[in-house]
């Protein structure tokens, strides 16, 4: 009964962003925001980046938010808006090609696990940055393939296609690592 009414409410509130209502849309944007920088910063590997992405996303998804057809769609859509403008500014970095991967481990657990932090992070930053968003959706914030499939705008079949192909070459790096 409690959802049917938040779903009544997210729609009210959809109807309202549509004619105009900035704190509408703010209300309907932001419990998405928070992890469409995680997808931009899975995608970018640079978290200022990833800031202004997100940023000019929310803009973006502001300015058709008619075009969003029901508020159940809000997060895949403004994921599918995030990761399109990750897709743009890598395919327009010149030097993406030759940048390595962040090294981003913490030292405050035990050296065995922060060595498999990093060599997992490093196998991570050598995945396209498609398979790493299709890999952080599914795993980092539990989505379905379906609903990975729709915030990457490639059908839920593609999807787990590219997650199973992301997690074989995770696995034969981090083999490879051990080595």
């Amino acid at each position: 009964m409690q959802r049917v009414a938040a779903l009544d409410h997210d729609e009210q509130l959809l109807a309202a962003a549509r004619a105009g209502d900035r704190a509408a849309f703010e209300r309907l944007i932001e419990p998405h925001i928070a992890v469409g920088y995680r997808l931009a910063a899975a995608m970018l590997d640079d978290s200022a980046q990833a800031e202004d992405t997100v940023q000019e996303a929310t803009f973006r998804a502001w300015r058709s938010i008619g075009r969003l057809r029901s508020a159940v769609q809000m997060k895949s859509w403004f994921l599918t808006i995030v990761a399109n403008r990750s897709r743009s500014l890598l395919s327009s970095r010149w030097w993406s090609v030759i940048r390595m991967p962040g090294l981003h481990s913490q030292m405050q657990s035990p050296a065995d696990v922060a060595v498999q932090r990093e060599d997992l992070q490093q196998a991570l930053g050598r995945l396209s940055p498609e398979d790493r968003a299709a890999v952080f959706l599914r795993f980092y914030e539990d989505m379905t393939s379906r609903e990975v499939g729709d915030a990457l705008g490639i059908s839920d079949t593609a999807a787990r296609s590219r997650i199973h192909r992301a997690l074989r070459r995770l696995r034969v790096d981090l083999a490879e690592e051990e080595l």
